[in-house]
């Protein structure tokens, strides 16, 4: 299988999350390669030169490797046929794919007097979600030698990434306006140089990293496949409890010096053992094994028993084309659950968006309603606070209006009715003041609450806006409803959202609906108030036109009169207290609304980005099955020009 191509799937898009950072010296190896540049020797001899451990000379040629060959997206496009000096080839294009990363990697440390592998294996990239189930291995990384043990090293990953080559946001204007696609002409390579990727414990590579050899794990316990694909925590709990790093083995030792046909050999049974899902491997290997055989058969005459090693060939070559069929069917299988598990992703994402402009919606709505509401009963008040302005304009507290000097006209029956009337109106007077009173302190204990509660509001309105801002950064980073960094902020977002900040702002909204029609009834009841003190003046007036002289009454006229000023100032201040709390919860209404649209846009551009994820996701999938398709009918005709091959050493022999 041309593994050259293969791997071109597995770059991290748009970079990967970064995961525990090796010991790497990140200055070394740092030249210009100038005339070393084609010279694959000269090259890691001057990398080396000034190094004195093995350590120091695999580092530096990681360094130089991931600053000077950039990934060829074309490949992308075009699955180019892998050249036979895959290693030269890197050094002279300066680009490639995984492979090309290992082989020369690879190439560079065996210069250098190191023993060095590459380790074909499945990787994580942006496409994998836990659970997962892995087919093919589809990358490649190298592993090297230093001081007794081995370390493994991905200079793929440890040199940048992919992204669009055009701004996020002015792609997201593009896809609205139908006037761009996402498609792997779009896509570009960034240098971004990870030094995590040199020589980082087997225990934390394999977090995103599973060789089909389970011997290169180098760990003293083989995880299973089904704990990688289970994702991080899977495989961060199996190694506390089943694993710890064994990076010395004779057998690795051993395998690093076969050729390509050696180690497919030697590793083929424990692949296919290991991912019984990977029957191409054993394809290839019955191949290369029966072509192994037959070219002997062909040249060399020496050989006893030909026949048995022909039937042997005819054997394999049989089993060959049976696996490569095995491998064949399992193609619907796993795109079929590609395809759907991306509109699974993809339905969840609209309903979780969906569910964030509903809510905010919601909040516009009950915002406006309050703010209109509140502006109504604003006027009104106002209107109201200009007649008891006028009243206490009107009031004359310097005498009791010339009463001393007016004549008296006696009525004793109205007299004794308008004395009972001031006194039953002095003792509702007493009763709706101490009412009023206690009202008042039930309000500002109200209001000093839902003050407090406005200040928890925020901060929880903070934490909520900042999480989905977090989740909107992911998504468009092409991370989706199935990715943990999307589901880890996801989750807490809807935990703040709709369980803590949609509590508080009910409870706020319920708060200040009380406080304002408890002072809506408090007004009500203070200008009932101002009534009665009104009538109480003009009662005392009256009572002395009718009673005639009474030394009490001046001061009883003045006793009312500055009572009723003092209800009017307490009117006044009540009311005044009542604007500037309606005016305070507009300006917050307001700011409700604008965070509440905000956070609509935002939705809106994690739509479009999960449009394009969809689209990209797609587009890949389809890339993957047709590649797929057309390497195991390349495979299948390979096999069948080994059985023609077979045919003439059978002619051969008849002859």
């Amino acid at each position: 299988m041309n593994k050259y191509i293969l791997c071109f799937l597995m770059f991290p898009l748009l970079g990967m999350s970064a995961i525990t950072r090796s010991q790497t010296d990140t200055a070394i190896g740092l030249i210009e390669a100038g005339k070393y540049g084609n010279d694959h020797l000269a090259l890691a001899a001057v990398l080396t030169f000034d190094q004195k451990t093995e350590r120091q000379k695999a580092n530096a040629i990681y360094n130089w490797v991931t600053h000077n060959i950039a990934y060829d997206v074309e490949a992308l496009r075009k699955f180019p046929k892998r050249p036979d000096d895959l290693a030269g080839h890197t050094l002279r294009t300066r680009k490639a794919v995984c492979d090309g990363y290992a082989e020369l990697y690879t190439q560079l440390c065996r210069d250098a007097g190191l023993q060095a592998a590459c380790i074909e294996g499945y990787a994580k990239d942006w496409l994998f979600d836990n659970g997962d189930e892995l087919y093919i291995p589809r990358h490649r990384w190298s592993a090297v030698r230093i001081a007794g043990k081995w370390e493994l090293v991905d200079p793929t990953w440890g040199a940048g990434n992919i992204y669009q080559k055009r701004s996020f946001f002015r792609w997201l204007i593009a896809k609205v306006f139908h006037k761009g696609k996402s498609s792997p002409r779009n896509l570009r390579f960034r240098y971004k140089y990870d030094p995590q990727y040199f020589a980082q414990n087997p225990e934390e590579f394999r977090l995103r990293h599973l060789p089909s050899d389970p011997l290169w794990q180098l760990t003293d316990s083989t995880m299973p496949l089904q704990v990688f694909e289970a994702g991080d925590s899977a495989v961060r709990a199996f190694n506390v409890c089943c694993s710890n790093p064994r990076q010395s083995d004779p057998a690795l030792d051993k395998i690093a010096t076969y050729d390509d046909r050696q180690q497919l050999f030697e590793m083929a049974d424990r692949a296919y053992a290991y991912n019984k899902r990977y029957s191409t491997v054993m394809a290839l290997k019955g191949t290369a094994r029966a072509e192994s055989m037959i070219e002997k058969v062909l040249t060399d005459t020496t050989i006893q028993h030909p026949d048995l090693m022909v039937k042997d060939a005819n054997n394999d070559l049989k089993r060959s084309l049976e696996y490569l069929r095995e491998q064949k069917k399992s193609f619907p299988t796993e795109y079929n659950k590609l395809k759907q598990k991306n509109k699974a992703k993809s339905v969840e994402a609209k309903q979780q968006i969906r569910a964030v402009r509903t809510n905010d919606k919601r909040i516009i709505a009950q915002s406006k309603k309050r703010a209109k509401s509140g502006e109504a009963k604003s006027s009104r008040t106002r209107k109201k606070l200009a007649t008891v302005r006028r009243r206490a304009s009107g009031l004359d507290t310097s005498a009791i209006r010339n009463i001393e000097s007016a004549a008296a006209r006696k009525g004793g029956a109205d007299v004794s009715a308008i004395r009972d009337s001031i006194d039953a109106r002095n003792v509702r007077i007493a009763a709706s003041t101490l009412q009023l009173a206690k009202d008042e302190v039930v309000i500002r204990d109200a209001i000093v609450a839902s003050a407090l509660l406005l200040d928890t509001l925020g901060k929880s309105m903070v934490v909520e806006d900042s999480l989905l801002r977090r989740e909107a950064i992911e998504r468009m980073g092409m991370h989706d409803s199935y990715d943990d960094e999307v589901k880890h902020f996801n989750r807490l977002f809807k935990q703040q959202k709709y369980t803590v900040t949609d509590t508080l702002l009910d409870d706020y909204f319920t708060a200040y609906d009380t406080i304002v029609a408890r002072m809506g009834r408090l007004h009500t009841a203070r200008v009932a108030l101002l009534d009665l003190h009104k009538a109480n003046v003009r009662g005392y007036e009256q009572y002395k036109k009718r009673s005639g002289s009474d030394p009490q009454l001046p001061a009883l006229y003045a006793s009312s009169v500055t009572a009723y000023r003092e209800a009017i100032d307490s009117t006044n201040l009540s009311m005044n207290l009542f604007l500037s709390y309606v005016a305070k919860n507009k300006k917050l209404f307001a700011g409700l609304t604008k965070m509440a649209k905000r956070q609509i846009r935002i939705a809106d551009y994690m739509e479009q980005a999960e449009k394009a994820r969809e689209q990209l996701e797609a587009g890949s999938v389809a890339r993957k099955k047709a590649f797929d398709m057309k390497e195991n009918e390349k495979q299948k005709q390979t096999t069948q020009r080994a059985i023609k091959m077979l045919q003439r050493a059978i002619d051969k022999m008849e002859r």
